[in-house]
C-alpha cells in the first residue's frame, strides 16, 4: 500500500463529503440507529442452561463451515454491515470515486460479550487475521470464505505476478474509522461485509470462546442444541431479546 495514502486520507475524506454533496467524486451512505429486528428464535428458554458437554461446533465465524455453525454464529456475531444493507458495527461509510477505497466509520459504544469495547484496532486485527497467513492470530483455520470472496491471501501472486487477492489492506484512520483498500473494484464488497464469515471478533476470543457483539451470547452446548441467552449489553437496547433460545444443531 502506498505510504502516502494515509497522509492524504484526511484531505480525501473532506473532499469526499464535499463532492458527494455536489454529485461528484464519492458516495456516502449513512445508516441510522433505528432498532434492528431481533432474529426469530426457533425456541425460547428462560435463559442460560447448565454447562453441557458434547457436540462439535466451530464458533469462529471465519472458519464456521457447517450450516449449523453459521446459523449460531449469525446470532452471536456482527460484521460491519447487516444483511439488509444497513450498518451493523459500522454506522456509515464512504466510497471513493474509483471504487477502491472504502472508509468505514464504526459505531461508538459497542461492547463485546467479553466486555471489550469495539475500536478500529480490533477491526484491523480481524482483517489481518483473515488476510495474512503469517499473522500471529491466524490459528489453524483454512479461512476458505476469505479465499472464495477475495481471491487469495497476502503474498499470493498470479502467474503474471499480480496479487491474487483484490483486497490490498486496511488502515486505522482514527479510533473509530478504518480505510479498506482494494486492487480492483468490487461492487459486492458491502454485501460481503454482512457475511457471517466476516463478523468482527473480540481479540480475546481468536483462540476460542464467544467473542461476539450480537444480541445473543453463548450459554452452553449439547449434542443437539446450542443454548443462547440475551446479551444485556447489546448496543441497540430495543433489539435485546426478551428470552434465551435453543438453536437446534440437527
Amino acid at each position: 500500500m502506498k505510504s502516502t495514502r494515509l497522509i492524504l486520507l484526511s484531505l480525501f475524506t473532506i473532499m469526499a463529503l464535499f463532492l458527494a454533496a455536489c454529485g461528484g467524486a464519492a458516495t456516502e451512505t449513512g445508516t441510522d440507529a433505528s432498532p434492528q429486528p431481533t432474529k426469530e428464535a426457533p425456541a425460547e428458554t428462560g435463559g442460560s442452561s447448565a454447562p453441557a458437554s458434547g457436540g462439535d461446533l466451530v464458533l469462529d465465524p471465519a472458519n464456521a463451515a457447517s450450516d449449523n455453525a453459521r446459523t449460531v454464529v449469525g446470532y452471536l456475531y456482527e460484521g460491519l454491515m447487516a444483511a439488509d444493507g444497513s450498518g451493523a458495527l459500522a454506522d456509515s461509510y464512504t466510497i471513493s470515486e474509483d471504487g477502491l477505497d472504502y472508509i468505514f466509520n464504526l459505531r461508538p459504544g459497542v461492547t463485546f460479550h467479553d466486555g471489550t469495547l469495539l475500536n478500529a484496532d480490533i477491526v484491523v486485527a480481524n482483517f489481518n487475521r483473515w488476510y495474512d497467513p503469517s499473522d500471529a492470530n491466524r490459528g489453524s483455520g483454512e479461512f476458505a470464505a476469505w479465499a472464495a470472496n477475495f481471491g487469495g491471501f497476502k503474498g499470493e501472486l498470479t502467474e503474471e505476478g499480480a496479487p491474487k487477492s483484490i483486497y490490498d489492506g486496511i488502515e486505522k484512520v482514527n479510533d473509530f474509522t478504518v480505510l479498506i483498500h482494494l486492487n480492483a473494484e468490487d461492487p459486492d464488497l458491502l454485501t460481503k461485509m454482512s457475511d457471517p464469515a466476516f463478523s468482527i471478533v473480540s481479540p480475546g476470543a481468536f483462540a476460542g470462546g464467544d467473542g461476539g457483539s450480537g444480541p445473543y451470547k453463548f450459554a452452553s452446548l449439547s449434542d443437539s442444541t446450542a443454548t443462547l441467552e440475551p446479551f444485556a449489553g447489546y448496543w441497540n437496547p430495543a433489539a435485546i431479546p426478551s428470552a434465551g433460545m435453543d438453536a437446534p444443531l440437527e
